[in-house]
């Protein structure tokens, strides 16, 4: 070995990360971040969150306008709702997230798939969540004006928007696989 160089076994044959991947290891870790704090919180002290006074309580207490069953206990439809999407996102997704960033990290086969089942079913959530607010004639604001919708609707749109971005990127990945493998498999010459 000549001084200054490195034996070629330290190396590494992997090539670096796509930005496209670290983008979205950002934005997963982005979302996780709030579902393990702010949404587990929710979660967790739902029936008594007009009683706290703790900085998460304080947090929250901002979107309280723009969605009452934050504030509210018991389990009145409006809020079991809720209370439903946010129990998926604290409790099942972080775990599928942490998943999908080991899958990208080492490039697992599986990676795509599970990328496109996570962002379809928050991207659904979150549209569903729009949805039955605007059906409802937005009977969760407890009042009606520029702010409430504004914070409805800006809270909610990075999840909407980023997990929507994820989903289609596993998508074009997996047709872009698919219409590889098909091209190939017509176009293999047998041996001999």
């Amino acid at each position: 070995m000549v001084h200054g160089t490195f034996p070629q076994s330290t190396i590494s044959t992997r090539a670096a990360l796509p930005t496209k991947d670290k983008a979205i290891i950002g934005l997963v870790l982005a979302f996780t971040a709030v579902a393990l704090t702010l949404e587990l919180y929710w979660v967790i002290f739902n029936q008594e969150m007009e009683s706290r006074t703790d900085l998460f309580a304080r947090a929250l207490a901002i979107y309280w306008p723009a969605d009452y069953t934050y504030r509210v206990p018991g389990y009145p439809i409006e809020k079991a709702f809720t209370l439903s999407l946010e129990r998926v996102n604290s409790l099942l997704t972080p775990i599928l997230s942490a998943l999908l960033i080991w899958a990208i990290l080492t490039r697992k086969r599986y990676r795509y798939p599970l990328q496109l089942t996570i962002a379809t079913y928050t991207c659904y959530g979150t549209f569903l969540y729009f949805s039955v607010a605007h059906i409802s004639g937005y009977a969760v604001f407890e009042y009606e004006s520029a702010y409430t919708y504004l914070m409805f609707y800006l809270t909610n749109l990075p999840w909407l928007v980023g997990y929507g971005w994820i989903g289609w990127d596993a998508y074009r990945e997996i047709v872009r696989g698919q219409r590889t493998r098909s091209w190939v498999g017509r176009h293999v010459v047998p041996d001999g």
